[in-house]
C-alpha cells in the first residue's frame, strides 16, 4: 500500500514539472514576439525602417534553471539582449522568468544599453 502511495505521488510530482525543452520553446517564441514587437514600434514612431539593421536580432546572455526551493515560484531565468539599430550604439536588455503555476515566461524587467554587440 506505502508502494502504491509513493509512486502515485512521484507520478503526481513528474506531472506538474515541465520539461526543460518545452521551456526553452516557450522563451524563443516569446523573444520571436518580442522582437516583431520592438521592430513595429520603431518603424511606427519612426515612420520608416531606415535606422533598423537588415536583420534585427537578441542573444541570449544567460540562462538558467532552477531546482528544488528555489524552483517552486519561478522554474527558469533569462537575460536577453536585443539589437535593432544600425546607427545607434544601442541595445536593449530584458529579463524574463519562468512562472511555475502559469506555465508561461514573464518579462520583469527591459533596460537600454549603449554600446554594440560584442560578438562580429
Amino acid at each position: 500500500m506505502r508502494f502504491v502511495i509513493l509512486l502515485t505521488l512521484a507520478i503526481a510530482l513528474l506531472g506538474c514539472s515541465e520539461r526543460t525543452e518545452r521551456i526553452e520553446q516557450k522563451l524563443e517564441s516569446y523573444l520571436q514576439e518580442d522582437l516583431k514587437f520592438m521592430v513595429a514600434q520603431t518603424i511606427h514612431a519612426s515612420g520608416n525602417k531606415d535606422a533598423l539593421l537588415d536583420e534585427p536580432y537578441y542573444r541570449v546572455k544567460d540562462f538558467r534553471l532552477f531546482e528544488g526551493a528555489a524552483a517552486e515560484v519561478y522554474s527558469a531565468y533569462a537575460e536577453v539582449n536585443f539589437y535593432i539599430y544600425k546607427d545607434i550604439a544601442m541595445y536593449e536588455q530584458r529579463k524574463y522568468r519562468y512562472d511555475v503555476e502559469g506555465r508561461h515566461w514573464d518579462r520583469y524587467l527591459k533596460v537600454l544599453h549603449f554600446g554594440r554587440d560584442s560578438l562580429p
